[in-house]
């Protein structure tokens, strides 16, 4: 029986991935978080294996490998972008601290974050608590989106 990699998706969206070997196909669906609860599902060893090594669903941080262990170690050194996946996936948990903490602190965070479905669940973390947040937060969340702060939460 091959060994099981616990893979979770942090951010409210689906995804899925489709791994073909030995001539069959196996699909493979996360349906996103669901208040701040990521969806975790187990994979073969050699699936997690393939992610690392053919795909940047690591990299761009669509999945996180939550265990922490020597097999687990192994299949994040074979991260081509490691700094890139550490600074790209966070809980809403995580990010609701980094929102409502020191704003130059958050600033320094944020900025570390490169890709734009992790910057979205960000903005989507933040619209549930943006009546909260000061004026000087909301107007870096939206020039760090690129928009106009009247239509950051729109």
């Amino acid at each position: 029986m091959s060994e099981k990699i616990k893979l979770a998706r942090y951010r409210n969206t689906s995804y899925f991935v489709r791994y073909d070997a030995d001539g069959a196909s196996r699909q493979y669906t996360w349906n996103g978080s669901k208040n701040g609860k990521p969806e975790i599902k187990e994979v073969p060893r050699e699936v997690a294996d393939w992610l690392a090594m053919s795909s940047i669903c690591f990299d761009k941080g669509e999945l996180v490998i939550i265990d922490d262990n020597d097999t687990t170690t192994e299949i994040k050194d074979g991260i081509s972008e490691l700094e890139a996946y550490e600074n790209n996936t966070h809980t809403q948990e995580e990010i609701e601290k980094i929102l409502t903490g020191n704003i130059n602190k958050m600033k320094a965070e944020l900025k570390k974050i490169t890709v734009d479905s992790e910057k979205q669940f960000v903005i989507e973390v933040a619209s549930s608590f943006k009546d909260d947040l000061t004026k000087g937060k909301l107007d870096f969340l939206a020039e760090w989106m690129g928009v106009d702060s009247s239509i950051l939460f729109a």
